[in-house]
């Protein structure tokens, strides 16, 4: 039986609007009145996810940032992995050298960016909020920061420069496909999930996960059970216990029903 119900979010629990549909809606809520505890694991901020959090009344401390940091509902940090000030100095550097401008989430979860680029849109469009500043290079980013994000599909030069440059020394992982992020390498959902049900006391076989991009492949490794949603990258695919139906088709509310609640959904349900 399954105790704990952990989720990624946009491509996900949301659609391609960040909306929430009902029957996931309705799934979820349906969840946690059968006992079920409900966690986000998500590469967003706190702040952005806080929304979510509210609308289901989560309890449990909650995964943001790609597992860099783990937050309690009322917005207490418990556990963060920063980037190593030296390697955030030199990443800043070889992206910017490049014409690139990097965002830069600290561990309170705030965003900052020094220059806008239009790429940035794209995170405004998940519902982030970003904050400007006169210098990315200040101490309180090299000493705070919890994550490097840039705004760029996979095709683009500066992905597997990054990889190759970085890629032993930090974690390079993508989010979705404008969403690039650089964290250190002990930073992964995956490693933020085995502390937590560590400190909650429970096996890995009691946790169910759900999610679409290559940064929740190490959060199906550290799960009993995992289902991604079609919309997912063939690499998360691969290793998926199940497949659900694709985000907008709301394939994890009709997944929870089936393997968790093993209820029968009525068509008003799906509508």
């Amino acid at each position: 039986m399954f105790k704990l119900l952990v989720t990624d979010v946009d491509g996900t629990l949301l659609d391609q609007q960040s909306k929430l549909t009902e029957l996931n809606r309705k799934a979820i809520k349906d969840c946690i009145k059968a006992g079920i505890k409900v966690v986000i694991a998500t590469g967003k901020s706190f702040t952005s996810v806080n929304n979510l959090i509210k609308e289901f009344d989560l309890r449990l401390p909650q995964i943001t940032l790609g597992g860099a940091v783990t937050i309690t509902p009322d917005g207490k940090v418990i556990d963060s992995v920063t980037i190593p000030e030296k390697i955030y100095h030199e990443i800043i550097d070889s992206v910017r050298t490049r014409g690139y401008e990097p965002l830069i989430a600290t561990v309170d979860g705030k965003i900052y960016y020094q220059k806008f680029t239009s790429g940035m849109k794209n995170v405004i469009g998940i519902g982030e909020t970003l904050y400007k500043t006169d210098n990315i290079k200040k101490d309180e980013f090299a000493k705070h920061s919890a994550s490097i994000s840039l705004s760029i599909t996979s095709d683009d030069p500066l992905d597997s420069y990054i990889r190759k440059e970085f890629g032993s020394r930090m974690l390079v992982v993508r989010s979705g496909k404008y969403f690039f992020d650089i964290l250190n390498i002990k930073a992964s959902k995956g490693n933020a999930l085995k502390k937590l049900i560590k400190r909650l006391k429970l096996s890995k076989d009691e946790v169910i996960s759900f999610g679409d991009s290559h940064n929740d492949i190490s959060l199906f490794k550290e799960s009993g059970f995992s289902i991604a949603v079609r919309n997912s990258y063939p690499e998360l695919i691969e290793i998926a216990d199940a497949i659900t139906d694709e985000n907008h088709k709301s394939g994890l509310g009709k997944a929870i029903y089936k393997y968790i609640l093993h209820k029968e959904i009525v068509s008003e349900e799906l509508s």
